[in-house]
């Protein structure tokens, strides 16, 4: 075993978790949602990079109390939160470059037409997604794309079931308005 994978495992021969197998188990779920929380694929994996320095530096310290998808989410959404600010200050709002992600792949079997369609759909719902406040994005990702329940989202964002319930609800108009105001606008013949 090299002197680096010693580092990473040395934790789990005491019975804690191992770096290297939190590493495994949640890249891809840290990856996928600090794209829908807003950051670009050009600065994806620094960010995601930073979450799991962070992520070692602390898991020595992680005592259960919330499940580790939770404590990795809270320090993802801080990490996404700390990049937007430091985007915003250093150059401007971040504008989603459009196709540039896929949510989940259009099925194999699909006619070419209607992947063309899936991509625009979710770039389309990127877009919508980053005109949204950063709190009712995440509840956005948490719920209905990463498919947590309630309470697994209390436990990401914290507060109790009725206000995420309330939350969410209001999340959900919000999208579902600029959804609406996107096809009214689409549907006006260019004048």
């Amino acid at each position: 075993m090299t002197p680096l994978a010693e580092i990473f495992t040395e934790g789990a021969r005491d019975g804690q978790l191992s770096f290297e197998q939190v590493y495994e188990d949640f890249f891809a779920f840290v990856y996928r949602n600090a794209r829908r929380l807003g950051v670009p694929a050009s600065a994806a994996d620094d960010v995601v990079q930073e979450v799991f320095v962070v992520l070692y530096r602390k898991l020595p310290t992680y005592d259960g109390r919330a499940t580790l998808q939770s404590w990795v989410y809270g320090i993802l959404a801080y990490t996404v939160r700390d990049y937007r600010r430091a985007f915003r200050r250093k150059q401007g709002p971040l504008v989603a470059v459009e196709g540039e992600e896929q949510l989940q792949p259009a099925p194999s079997t699909s006619s070419p037409e209607r992947r063309a369609e899936h991509v625009q759909d979710v770039a389309l719902l990127m877009r919508l997604l980053q005109e949204l406040p950063d709190a009712q994005r995440e509840l956005i990702v948490l719920a209905d794309l990463e498919q947590l329940s309630i309470p697994e989202i209390c436990e990401c964002v914290g507060g109790n079931s009725n206000t995420v319930y309330s939350r969410l609800r209001v999340a959900r108009e919000a999208l579902k308005a600029k959804l609406a105001r996107h096809l009214l606008a689409s549907r006006r013949p260019n004048t």
